[in-house]
């Protein structure tokens, strides 16, 4: 008599939280998070966060450490961004990041180099931490030198006595194009977490109750 044993094997999901950031209301965010969403898929990640938001990636670790606080509440095993500089182009910032997430056990992946910043031990990857370290080095000055473009075209600009900034009595209506924070900031949800909850800079909600209050 033969009996034949099935046994089933239950694969391991490994939790992930997903980040998208951009750095202007302009940028979508649909592509990415579509594309790391598929990653997830095939990679056997199960997503149990995600975080998509409109701030630049030079801001200080206090206007940041949100995502350490999103993360924490997830129970995400793995913080997972397309590019080190969807992360960070703050090199002080980006390694304070990543060192707050490795202290409860959260390994960063980026899609495009594949790289986990922890090993299966918990330990710190040393290439990984290696490449972060100088990709994002290579993004800070990037930055630095787009910046400093920047100062010197307007500067040059202004010899050639052209008038810079809006035009005088121009005034972009944030009501009508930020509708879904009008809703929740007439809802009394505060700046914070409106931000959050639309995915924009708090300093872009601060402009839209600003100008709610002066058409009052």
């Amino acid at each position: 008599m033969i009996i034949w044993v099935h046994i089933l094997i239950y694969r391991y999901m490994r939790k992930a939280f997903i980040y998208c950031r951009v750095s202007t209301d302009k940028q979508e965010t649909e592509r990415q998070i579509n594309d790391l969403k598929r990653y997830c898929l095939n990679n056997e990640f199960e997503i149990v966060g995600v975080l998509e938001e409109e701030i630049s990636a030079t801001k200080s670790i206090k206007a940041r450490e949100h995502i350490i606080d999103e993360v924490k509440k997830s129970k995400a095993e793995f913080f997972i961004a397309q590019d080190i500089s969807r992360f960070s182009r703050n090199v002080k910032v980006g390694l304070e990041l990543k060192d707050k997430l490795h202290s409860i056990g959260v390994s960063l992946v980026f899609t495009e180099t594949g790289l986990h910043s922890l090993n299966v031990d918990k330990t710190e990857n040393d290439m990984a931490r290696m490449v972060f370290t100088m990709l994002m080095s290579v993004y800070e000055m990037e930055n630095s030198t787009k910046i400093s473009q920047i100062k010197n075209g307007l500067k040059n600009a202004r010899i050639k006595g052209v008038v810079l900034g809006r035009p005088i009595g121009s005034n972009e209506n944030l009501l009508i194009k930020y509708k879904n924070v009008v809703k929740e900031l007439n809802n009394g949800i505060s700046i914070r977490r409106t931000a959050k909850l639309c995915s924009v800079a708090p300093s872009l909600v601060q402009r839209v109750k600003k100008q709610m209050i002066s058409s009052i």
